[in-house]
Order: C-alpha cells, then sequence, then structure tokens
C-alpha cells in the first residue's frame, strides 16, 4: 500500500546517479508501515557537481536520513558532519543520519553483505576472497571481510592505484592489490573461495573481463553486489556451475541496519524482505 502523507510525516531517500532503478523506496516503506511510522521513503537523483547543495539543501528542509548509493559513497563521507567508526576507517557511507548540527554518517554496506552471506552458510573467517573494484562499496565490503577474519583478500581494480590505496587502508597482511589481469590467473583463481563483484557495470555500458571460471574450484561463491537483471558475471559464474547469488541480499540487511539507526527500532525483516521479493 502506498505510504499516506500528512503534515507529520518524516522524510527519508536514498541518493544516486542513477537511482530510478532502486528498489530500496518499497522496501523502507513497508518497514515503516509495519513498524507504525509515520514516514515516507523517496528517491532523489543527484548528479556529482550537485551532491555537497543537495546534502545541505535536504538537512536544512528537515529530511529526517538518507541512503546513498553509487556514485556517491566516497564524496558522501567528506559531506557528513561526522563520521561513525564503520564510515571512518573504509572513507565512504551509504547511510546519513540526522543531527541538529547536519548528517552524521555510517556504513552498513559490509555488515549487510556478511549478514547475506551468513544465510548462504558462508563464513569468510580463513577464508581466500576476491573483491573486483574499489570504489565506495568495495571500501565497505573490504572492511568487512578484514573484521571477518579473512585469512586473504584480493582486491582487483581497473586502475590499480585505487586497489592499492583500498589495501593500505585494510592495515593487515593477508591483503594483496592487483589489476584485472588476475581474472585470468589460475594460480591464484584457484585457491578462491569467494569472488565478489563491486563495481556498478550492471548499471552502465562498462564491462568487466571474463573470469576464467575453469580454473576455479566447484564450490567457489560468486557474488555481485547490483540486484535486479543478471549481471554478464553472474551469467557466466551460473553458466560455470558455480554457486552465485546477486546483491539482493545485501540490500535486505543493509537497509534493515539503517531502518535501526535511524528510528532506533528493530527492523522489521520478514516485512522487508517480502517488499523486495514482490518488487
Amino acid at each position: 500500500m502506498a505510504p499516506t502523507v500528512r503534515g507529520t510525516t518524516r522524510v527519508y531517500g536514498i541518493l544516486g546517479d542513477p537511482v530510478a532503478h532502486s528498489l530500496s523506496p518499497a522496501m523502507q516503506n513497508a518497514a515503516f508501515a509495519a513498524a507504525g511510522i509515520d514516514a515516507v521513503y523517496v528517491p532523489f537523483p543527484v548528479s556529482a557537481d550537485g551532491l555537497a547543495a543537495t546534502i545541505a539543501g535536504l538537512h536544512a528542509a528537515g529530511i529526517a536520513g538518507l541512503n546513498v548509493t553509487v556514485p556517491h559513497k566516497e564524496a558522501a563521507a567528506a559531506l557528513a558532519v561526522t563520521l561513525r567508526p564503520r564510515a571512518r576507517a573504509c572513507g565512504a557511507v551509504n547511510t546519513l543520519i540526522r543531527t541538529a548540527r547536519g548528517f552524521v554518517g555510517d556504513n552498513t554496506d559490509g555488515a549487510g553483505l556478511l549478514a547475506a552471506l551468513a544465510e548462504r552458510r558462508f563464513d569468510p573467517r580463513g577464508r581466500s576472497v576476491l573483491l573486483i573494484g574499489a570504489g565506495g562499496s568495495a571500501r565497505s565490503v573490504a572492511h568487512a571481510f578484514a573484521r571477518a577474519g579473512a585469512a586473504r583478500l584480493i582486491v582487483a581494480n581497473r586502475t590499480p592505484a585505487r586497489a592499492e590505496e583500498l589495501v593500505a587502508s585494510l592495515r593487515r597482511r593477508g591483503t594483496l592489490a592487483t589489476d584485472l589481469t588476475v581474472l585470468a590467473d589460475p594460480d591464484v583463481l584457484g585457491n578462491l573461495d569467494l569472488i565478489v563483484n563491486c563495481t556498478s557495470t550492471g548499471l552502465a555500458s562498462g564491462t568487466l573481463p571474463t573470469v576464467r571460471f575453469a580454473h576455479t574450484r566447484r564450490q567457489l561463491l560468486c557474488c555481485d553486489l547490483m540486484y535486479g537483471k543478471p549481471s554478464r558475471f553472474l551469467a557466466a559464474a551460473r553458466a560455470a556451475g558455480r554457486p552465485a547469488i546477486d546483491g539482493s541480499g545485501m540490500l535486505l540487511h543493509q537497509g534493515a541496519l539503517a531502518f535501526t539507526l535511524w528510528t532506533g527500532k528493530p527492523a522489521p525483516l520478514a516485512v522487508m524482505r517480502r517488499a523486495l521479493t514482490r518488487s
């Protein structure tokens, strides 16, 4: 059901470019209704050059809280009045929490992915993980895997310097930065337990080099942070007989964590899951 908007209704939303594809409005509006909260959640399409003015204006207008999606997660970190530890560690924000002084930045992406993987009975502790990409989502995910005890963490990016900067921020052994040629390296691929595509190639025209799945173990789990239409990466993984999941589980759990940060209430997870399934 569509939310009823009154004079007392609090407004939340999501900033992104693009943002029309987002299922967060359906999920969060269902959550507000189930929790009996007088609130509505809407998309805010905003370009990179308008992000600072938009965040300042939305705070001045009384917006109660925001999510941030591609490509603004790193830029939003610099625009928050302060950062909570997870966001400070990774240098990226996906959740903005209203305070009198401005929006406080947090990041629930990494914790959301770990929760989604736990539903698949995948524990990263002691495992070997390859992340493709080094943007805002990859930063949160990399730090989450490091905290969770991944034994080896490889970050592969089209621009190796970006991967090197991310790996340096982890400040731990067992990490490696490389370029995308690793996607065809049998010595690396043969030892992996998980590959996560953290790029937004599913939303744009760019494509990734093909992962040589023939060099991987059959139990290798493949995950793409994008959701909706299956990405080329996930389609290739499934064609090779490798277990594969999209980003809908991460979307659910990161959104539930954001809901609790905004409202102080437990998220109605089952309701949010049904809303995503229907959408």
